[in-house]
C-alpha cells in the first residue's frame, strides 16, 4: 500500500461528491448494468433497506415494489435523496453499526459500499447486512472486482485509486473474498465489456458465474438469503 494509512472512506469525501454524482454515474453502462443487476437479483418487496443510498440511483427500481429506507453516512447525500424522493425514510448512519433492529427488513441492497470499507470494517458491515434481515430474507451487494485484466494492467488492489477524482479509498474484490463476507451466495461478473446496459444485463445472466469464477469483469454482484 506503499505509504497509505489504511483506513475506510471518509464521510466528508462524500459530502464534497455529492452534488455532482448522478451526472458522473446516471450515463454510465456499465455501474447502472451493475445496479439493475443487483435489483433483478434482490426482487425487492415488503420493507427493503437501501444500504449505503448515495444519492439514491436505486431508488426508482426499488421503490416501484416496495417501501424503502435509504441509509447512508454523507448528509449531503441523503438531503439529495429526500429532495428526490419524499416518500423514502432517508437515515443517517454507518454499515458497521446498522441502526436498527434485528430482524427487520425483507430485502437489503448495497451496490458500490463494501469496496470503500477495509477488510476489518467490510466483515462487520457483511454481519449486520445479515442480523437486519428477516430469516429468509434476500440481500445483494455489488463491490469493484479486482479482476485478471485490472491485475494486468497494474491497478491497485487496496488504496487510493489513481484517475478516481476524488475518492480516498478503495478495495477491490476477489471473488473468494466476496464468497468470505457472504457465504453460500451466488456471485456473478458484470461489466466484462463497454455495451449498452442491457447487454451487460444479458451477459451476466447467461455467464456471470463462469466469468467471475475466470477472473473476468469490472464488478461483481453477490446475492442470497439470510
Amino acid at each position: 500500500m506503499d505509504d497509505f494509512v489504511r483506513d475506510s472512506s471518509a464521510a466528508a469525501i462524500w459530502d464534497g461528491m455529492a452534488p455532482a454524482y448522478d451526472g458522473e454515474r446516471e450515463h454510465d453502462p456499465v455501474y447502472l448494468a451493475c445496479l439493475r443487476q443487483a435489483v433483478t437479483h434482490l426482487a425487492p418487496r415488503g420493507r427493503v433497506l437501501d444500504c449505503g443510498c448515495g444519492t439514491g440511483l436505486a431508488l426508482p427500481y426499488l421503490l416501484r415494489r416496495a417501501r424503502v429506507d435509504a441509509l447512508d453516512f454523507s448528509a449531503r447525500m441523503l438531503d439529495i435523496v429526500q429532495a428526490k424522493y419524499p416518500s423514502v425514510r432517508p437515515r443517517r448512519g454507518g454499515v458497521r453499526a446498522l441502526p436498527y433492529g434485528n430482524c427487520t427488513f425483507d430485502c437489503v441492497l448495497s451496490a458500490n459500499v463494501l469496496q470503500h470499507l477495509t477488510p476489518e470494517d467490510q466483515v462487520r458491515a457483511a454481519a449486520e447486512i445479515l442480523r437486519v434481515l428477516k430469516p429468509g430474507g434476500r440481500y445483494a451487494v455489488t463491490v469493484h472486482h479486482f479482476s485478471a485484466a485490472k491485475r494486468r494492467a497494474g491497478w491497485k488492489k487496496e488504496g487510493r485509486p489513481g484517475g478516481t477524482q476524488g475518492v480516498d479509498y478503495i478495495f477491490r474484490f476477489t471473488r473468494a473474498e466476496l464468497a468470505r463476507l457472504f457465504p453460500g451466495a451466488h456471485i456473478r461478473a458484470v461489466g466484462c465489456y463497454a455495451w449498452p446496459a442491457r447487454m451487460q444485463l444479458l451477459l451476466a445472466r447467461l455467464a456471470g458465474d463462469s466469468l467471475a469464477r475466470a477472473g473476468h469483469g469490472h464488478m461483481l454482484c453477490a446475492y442470497g438469503r439470510a
